[in-house]
C-alpha cells in the first residue's frame, strides 16, 4: 500500500463527528512535522561539521568483509488475556535466520514459550515481560549464530528485571517463581552478550524506538530532537558514528529476587557490561533510517570486527521496504503473530475442557470470554 493511502476501514466505527475533528487536526500536526524536518535540514552541514571535528564521523568506505558469517535475529512477545475468572498469560521468544546466501548455511530457528493462568492482577503485565526478555537473553547467549541481533537495547532487559524483581517480592505465583527460577541462567546468559573479551560470536542490540540523544546531548543539538532522528536526516549512505560509551555515568544498582552471594557477582558482572557499552548510529543505505547499533566493548575497540558488523548490517539491509536488518525483520513479524493466536488457542483449550469435564459448556464459555487483551 503506497504510503499516502488512508486504510478507511480503521475509520468505519468511529463516529463521523470525531472523524472530522480527527481530520481538523492534519494540517496542524503535518506543519509540526514539516518544520521539525525542515529545521534539521537547514542546520545539516552545522551538524556535520560537529561530528567531524569531534572524530565520531566515518565512512565504511575502507571497509571490506572478512569473515562469511551466519547472523540470526532474536525477538519476543507477551500478552494478558484478561478472563472472567483469570488472566492468561503469555510470553514466547524466538530465534531466526538472517540472509545467509553467501556461505550457504541454515540453522533451524529456535523457540521457547510460556503459557499460564494467574489471578486477575495489574501485576501480571510486568511478570509477563520479565519472562519474555529472560527467554531472549537465554535464547540469543546460546544461539549458533555468529552475529546475533536482538531487537531493543541491550539495557532494556536489566530495566524490566528491575521492576520484575519488585513483583517477586510481594506476590507468591506461578509466574513470580519461574522468573526467580531462571534468573540465575538469565545472568548468566547476560554476561555472556555483554562480554568484555574477544570472543567468535557478535551481540549487537538494535533499538527501532529510542529517545536517547547521547551524541546531541554534547554537542548541544535541540533537546526535543533524539540522535536517531537528526542523524537520518544528515548520514550520508554509507556513513556511521564512532563508538560511543554511552551508560557508563548512569545509575546502575544490583537487585536480585532472593539473596545469593552468586547472583550478586554475576548482577556486579552484568552492571561492568552494561557500563560499558557502546553505541554507533549507520546508515547503511539511502533507503535506511540511521540504525542505533549497541554492541559490547569488546567489539566496539576492535576495528576488525567493527569491519565485520557493519559489513553484516549493510548486507542484511537490502530491501528498500524493510528498515531495519533483516533477521530483526523475521523475528518480529514472527512474534507480532503470537498475541493474535491467542483467542484460536483458547478455542482448542475450551473444546478441551467441554470434553474433560462436566460442566455446563455455557459456564467454560463465560470462563473463557476475553474482556481485552494487552501485549507487547
Amino acid at each position: 500500500m503506497p504510503m499516502y493511502e488512508v486504510e478507511l476501514p480503521s475509520f468505519l466505527e468511529i463516529p463521523a463527528s470525531l472523524v472530522e475533528q480527527m481530520l481538523q487536526k492534519t494540517n496542524e500536526i503535518g506543519g509540526i512535522l514539516q518544520s521539525s524536518i525542515h529545521d534539521i535540514n537547514r542546520k545539516r552541514q552545522k551538524y556535520r561539521l560537529q561530528l567531524e571535528q569531534t572524530g565520531l564521523l566515518d565512512n565504511d568506505v575502507r571497509f571490506r568483509n572478512i569473515d562469511q558469517l551466519i547472523s540470526g535475529g532474536v525477538d519476543g512477545a507477551y500478552a494478558i488475556d484478561r478472563l472472567l475468572g483469570t488472566d492468561l498469560l503469555f510470553a514466547a521468544a524466538v530465534a531466526v535466520n538472517g540472509m545467509n546466501e553467501e556461505n550457504g548455511k541454515r540453522i533451524l530457528p529456535s523457540h521457547d514459550v510460556f503459557v499460564n493462568p494467574e489471578k486477575h492482577n495489574p501485576e501480571n503485565m510486568i511478570a509477563a515481560r520479565a519472562i519474555m526478555v529472560e527467554m531472549e537473553i537465554k535464547l540469543a547467549a546460546n544461539a549458533q549464530y555468529d552475529i546475533v541481533y536482538l531487537d531493543g537495547s541491550l539495557t532494556t532487559a536489566l530495566i524490566h528485571m528491575y521492576k520484575a524483581i519488585s513483583f517477586t517480592e510481594t506476590l507468591n505465583t506461578k509466574s513470580s517463581e519461574k522468573i526467580k527460577e531462571d534468573f540465575k541462567d538469565f545472568l548468566i546468559s547476560y554476561k555472556k552478550i555483554l562480554e568484555f573479551k574477544v570472543t567468535d560470536k557478535y551481540y549487537l542490540g538494535v533499538p527501532k524506538y529510542t529517545s536517547r540523544n547521547d551524541i546531541g546531548k554534547n554537542l548541544h543539538w535541540p533537546e526535543n530532537y533524539d540522535d536517531r532522528a537528526i542523524l537520518t536526516l544528515i548520514l550520508d549512505p554509507g556513513e556511521f558514528t564512532r563508538p560511543k560509551l554511552f551508560t557508563n555515568e548512569e545509575g546502575w544498582h544490583i537487585r536480585l529476587p532472593y539473596e545469593d552471594e552468586e547472583l550478586k557477582i554475576l548482577m556486579q558482572d552484568v552492571i561492568s557490561g552494561i557500563k560499558n557499552l557502546s553505541v554507533i548510529y549507520y546508515k547503511p543505505h539511502s533507503w535506511c533510517p540511521a540504525l542505533r547499533i549497541e554492541m559490547p566493548l569488546a567489539i566496539a575497540r576492535d576495528e576488525r570486527r567493527l569491519n565485520t558488523i557493519l559489513y553484516n548490517i549493510k548486507n542484511q539491509c537490502q530491501t528498500p521496504s524493510i528498515m531495519e536488518p533483516f533477521p530483526l525483520y523475521m523475528a518480529d513479524r514472527i512474534a507480532k503473530h503470537m498475541a493474535p493466536a491467542i483467542p484460536a488457542y483458547k478455542q482448542i483449550i475450551m473444546k478441551q475442557m467441554t470434553e474433560l469435564s462436566d460442566n455446563n459448556e455455557k459456564d467454560i464459555f463465560f470462563m473463557m470470554h476475553s474482556y481485552r487483551t494487552d501485549g507487547g
